[in-house]
């Protein structure tokens, strides 16, 4: 059996290409680690991979079938993968880790699934998720992943890594690649506790149609990769034009103008990867708030706009001097490292003494950011399933909302103080609102484009300013 751990793409399609294994080996060997790591009664019990692809060999067979006719689909031709337990993938279940909807079944593949399916890669299953990704390591339907480094420490960070059975999943070598999802920090935060590498795009920029909404201004795919290269060769295939729009807020919407997919991206990513030079004369910032160099960072008299948000980061000295290694290969390399302030964080969680927040700026409003958190994302999922159409559940009004996220035994609390999202209400919403749509929702236009206008003053114009 061909030995899977820490293999990257290259060197799994290498080994098909010239004959040395098939799909159907790699399945096998990927399945086999997951027997001995992830189950329950194994050493580890990881409990990464919660919703298993019967149909994985088959997919595999079939990917082998072509190779050997002559009509590989592609560079992930047969290659594994997760996803998470809240993409639809045709046939298996999409509870988003909430036993409310444990039963779902999807209809359809999500966006993301069906361009990775149409290259010939195999998913192996779904990976573990508090429930509707709203935190980061509470436990839902299937509990929750543990660290494959060590059992003493969170495989991601409490409040905010939802996507953390995939980071459990790529990091512990349990296939090429993962899919994870975030709205706050669930993408990068169980990269960050793995030794991943992540990529959070902007919006639009890879279609979230297919997708378990939490709140749609701010869900976006993100992929996890153990490196760079392999990251590069996901996206190569995952960014692309969606000419479906209905289940992706931004590509909806018609009051601010995003591109297209196509239009923003590299003609190829895995080309980004070849040498150095290119970050030669390249000026990269490093925000002096996460590396306990920001003196100002969390002393504001009332920080935050909830939980633990606003508050100064400490960041560990094992992490520190990573930091300093990383910073002095990017210099050597040619590139230009300064140290700056992060405008887009201070103005959004009012993080020092005269900063802002997001409600107390002026472009947005209060009145829209209760909107956005209740109304819009009680639409959303019932927008979502209505758009998957299992039969025997395609409404939030039928839902029982004390079952969306109900905290099992001894859960620990969640610190979200201050924040007004309830997922237990948001059935009654829609039962209130029959038929309601977001055309009609007031001070939505006015606080899209005041999320637009913040992101313009607070991300662009201050990363020209600056030069990055």
């Amino acid at each position: 059996m061909i030995d899977v751990v820490e293999a990257s793409i290259a060197e799994l399609r290498s080994a098909l290409e010239d004959g040395r294994t098939t799909s159907v080996a790699l399945v096998d060997a990927y399945l086999a680690r997951i027997a001995a790591y992830d189950a329950p009664g194994t050493p580890t019990a990881l409990n990464a991979l919660v919703v298993a692809n019967p149909d994985a060999r088959a997919e595999a067979a079939a990917s082998d079938a072509r190779r050997a006719r002559g009509e590989g689909r592609g560079p992930l031709e047969g290659i594994p993968y997760t996803a998470k337990d809240s993409y639809l993938v045709r046939g298996l279940t999409a509870a988003a880790g909430s036993p409310a909807f444990a039963d779902l079944v999807a209809q359809r593949d999500a966006f993301t699934i069906e361009r990775l399916r149409g290259a010939g890669a195999i998913c192996l299953g779904l990976t573990n998720m508090p429930p509707m990704a709203n935190g980061g390591m509470q436990r839902g339907v299937y509990g929750r992943a543990e660290s494959p480094y060590d059992a003493d420490h969170l495989t991601a960070p409490f409040g905010s890594g939802s996507s953390n059975g995939s980071g459990t999943a790529t990091a512990a070598s349990f296939a090429a690649f993962g899919l994870g999802e975030e709205t706050w920090s669930s993408g990068r935060g169980p990269a960050s506790h793995n030794a991943l590498c992540a990529y959070t795009p902007s919006r639009g920029v890879i279609s979230v149609r297919g997708n378990w909404p939490l709140v749609p201004t701010m869900d976006v795919v993100v992929p996890h990769a153990r490196t760079m290269a392999d990251l590069l060769e996901v996206l190569d295939v995952i960014v692309a034009d969606d000419p479906e729009t209905r289940g992706d807020l931004w590509r909806t919407q018609r009051w601010v103008t995003i591109p297209a997919a196509s239009a923003v991206r590299p003609a190829s990513y895995p080309a980004l990867a070849h040498g150095t030079d290119v970050l030669q004369g390249v000026t990269v910032g490093v925000p002096r708030m996460y590396i306990n160099a920001d003196p100002d960072a969390g002393t504001a008299a009332s920080p935050g706009i909830g939980g633990s948000t606003g508050r100064r980061i400490v960041t560990r000295d094992s992490v520190i001097a990573l930091w300093q290694a990383a910073r002095a290969d990017l210099e050597a390399h040619g590139a230009r490292v300064v140290e700056v302030d992060l405008p887009v964080v201070s103005n959004y969680e009012g993080d020092r003494p005269g900063a802002s927040t997001i409600a107390t700026r002026g472009l947005v409003s209060p009145a829209y950011l209760r909107r956005e958190i209740v109304d819009l994302s009680a639409w959303a999922m019932e927008e979502f399933l209505a758009a998957n159409g299992d039969p025997a559940l395609h409404s939030l009004a039928g839902v029982d909302g004390h079952r969306i996220f109900p905290a099992p035994p001894g859960a620990l609390p969640d610190r979200y103080d201050g924040f007004e999202d309830d997922l237990v209400t948001y059935p009654d919403w829609v039962r209130a609102h029959p038929g309601a749509g977001w055309e009609g929702m007031p001070e939505l236009e006015d606080g899209l484009r005041g999320l637009e206008e913040t992101r313009r003053i607070d991300l662009e114009q201050w990363m020209d300013a600056q030069g990055l």
